[in-house]
């Protein structure tokens, strides 16, 4: 009985034994774990992205001479091309970065880079270990739309007018745009459209459409430059994935500035007198005149004139503006009517510099004309007046006396 207590025993110790030789080794052999991420979800053709790879250790034995080698298609390249670890730690990992380039023609599908493993698990002589996985890449061509040669069938145009614009929507991405839609926002008030979205279809590579709208002017709108909103969206070839963008065509409203001269008054003059005349520039247009100025330029029959030049400066749509000239009339001007030329010079809200020369006409008078015309002011007049009310009534008073 003691002798089976006792064989009983060894036997249970002996089992206990191969199970824990069996548990440490299989600790010391260990294995090797790769882990992954790629930087982006996709690839466009000649474009690149990033792979990380994750070389971990998770078990209580060193890894000796890891070598990483790398298996692609014609459509993806790697550098560097492999890796190289001496060893890795038990419980240990480590990361590394590959750049992953697509060829330039690459056609949109999924293919993979395989990555193979070799390594030797305790020591530099154990046997070699190889493990192998699989990274999927996707390669997406994608298409980049945009907007061009913007054109208006009225230049300029004038507010409460009825305007076509046209532009052409082109293609420079790498891949075909599908079931694209064209619209215009109308949100700002600049302009109405009886139609308001176009559907395109599809637009190949290096590709155009033709689009046009018919726009109604807000007649309200003041002389300016004002952006009309052009929305774009489209699908890319598989249909998966929308693409929206936003761009401007640069709308100039452009009113008409139309400056009237006239001569408002003047003194009566005759040769050898001096006197003035006053100027009246009135803007009979829509749009308003900037950096105004009046020059005067010349005439026969006028002697130091002065000021020669004015400036004005802005002058808006429906307003006037009064200046004053001095002048002296020559000795030997005759009766009659003489043209006084003068010039305007004046910018639009754009920048546009314009000249125009004007004339108004000065009347010159003779002297014995000049004699009648003296009118006595009305002050002259009242202190007259009083005066001889003054020497009636002491003459009355005499009298009565």
């Amino acid at each position: 009985m003691k002798k089976a207590m006792l064989m009983l025993t060894v036997s249970a110790l002996v089992a206990l034994a191969i199970i824990g030789g069996a548990g440490s080794a299989s600790a010391a052999d260990g294995s090797l774990n790769l882990g992954w991420s790629l930087l982006d979800n996709y690839i466009r053709p000649g474009g690149e992205t990033t792979l990380i790879i994750s070389i971990q250790n998770a078990t209580t034995s060193k890894i000796y001479h890891v070598e990483i080698s790398f298996k692609t298609g014609d459509e993806l390249s790697l550098d560097p091309s492999d890796f190289y670890l001496y060893s890795i730690s038990p419980m240990t990992s480590q990361l590394t970065s590959f750049k992953i380039k697509a060829g330039e023609n690459a056609p949109p599908k999924v293919t993979y880079v395989e990555i193979t493993a070799k390594y030797h698990v305790g020591n530099v002589s154990a046997e070699e270990n190889e493990l192998k996985i699989w990274v999927p890449v996707v390669i997406r061509s994608a298409p980049l739309l945009k907007i061009e040669k913007i054109a208006f069938d009225k230049d300029p145009v004038s507010p409460g007018s009825v305007v076509t614009v046209s532009f052409e929507v082109k293609n420079y991405g790498d891949g075909p745009a599908k079931d694209l839609i064209v619209s215009l926002d109308q949100a700002a008030g600049t302009f109405v459209s009886d139609l308001n979205e176009k559907y395109v279809g599809g637009v190949p590579v290096n590709g155009s459409a033709k689009i046009s709208f018919r726009l109604n002017i807000n007649q309200n709108l003041s002389a300016g430059v004002y952006s009309i909103p052009i929305l774009l969206s489209y699908l890319d070839e598989t249909k998966t994935q929308i693409f929206t963008g936003r761009e401007f065509a640069g709308l100039r409203v452009y009113g008409s500035i139309n400056l009237i001269t006239t001569l408002n008054s003047q003194d009566m003059v005759a040769a050898g007198t001096s006197g003035s005349m006053e100027i009246k520039i009135a803007n009979a247009g829509t749009m308003e005149a900037q950096f105004l100025q009046l020059n005067f330029i010349g005439s026969s029959v006028l002697e130091d004139v002065s000021p020669t030049s004015i400036y004005i400066g802005r002058l808006k749509s429906d307003d006037y503006d009064t200046e004053k000239i001095s002048f002296r009339v020559s000795g030997n001007a005759t009766k009659g009517v003489y043209p006084v030329k003068l010039e305007l010079v004046y910018q639009d809200p754009f920048g546009k510099e314009f000249t125009e020369a004007e004339t108004v006409y000065l009347t010159v008078l003779s002297q014995e004309d000049l004699n009648k015309n003296v009118e006595i002011p009305l002050w002259q007049l009242a202190i007259i007046g009083l005066i001889i009310v003054i020497v009636v009534y002491s003459f009355w008073r005499k009298r009565r006396k």
